[in-house]
């Protein structure tokens, strides 16, 4: 016969804790990132009946209440990172200083957290022979995604590339 089973009261606040990290995984880079739903780049988690930014629980739940009107930086640059030391209170003006400060202004591909595709898939899609609605299905974007990538509108840091032309689009 097995050992018994331990039975152990779990309160709402462990639960929390081990849903959050149970949708995120540790990085070279010491952070937590994020592997559940996300808009706009940043997690999002279901908590207290809506939809809430992953980064915000965490950083209430393992340090303490965000005062109303406050945002929640990332000290890594990461908007999927929930690790919560990464995260600070400040305001949106602070917010704004240290990406100045960082020189996080000039920020393109994928390290816009938005972004769908990679340096690489671009690269391939500039090179394909394709059509825009077979190359779309298959990057899981839009048609006009394609279109502006192959006339150079999007990427366009990849333009300079050697060996990547710029096409009519079609």
């Amino acid at each position: 016969m097995s050992d018994p089973i331990e039975f152990r009261v779990v309160t709402p606040h462990d639960l929390l804790r081990a849903t959050l990290f149970s949708k995120c995984r540790l990085v070279a880079t010491g952070c937590w990132e994020w592997h559940g739903w996300r808009r706009n780049g940043y997690g999002l988690l279901w908590h207290n009946g809506k939809n809430q930014s992953a980064h915000r629980v965490s950083y209430e739940t393992f340090n303490r209440p965000i005062p109303d009107g406050m945002k929640v930086l990332h000290s890594c640059d990461n908007p999927r990172c929930i690790n919560p030391n990464h995260l600070s209170v400040g305001t949106q003006k602070q917010n704004v200083a240290e990406r100045e400060m960082r020189g996080r202004r000039d920020v393109r591909g994928e390290q816009i957290g938005t972004s769908k595709l990679t340096s690489e898939e671009v690269v391939e899609i500039k090179a394909s022979a394709l059509s825009l609605g077979k190359l779309a299905k298959q990057y899981g974007v839009a048609k006009q995604t394609i279109w502006k990538i192959r006339i150079g509108g999007a990427w366009k840091h990849l333009n300079a590339m050697p060996g990547i032309e710029v096409r009519d689009g079609r």
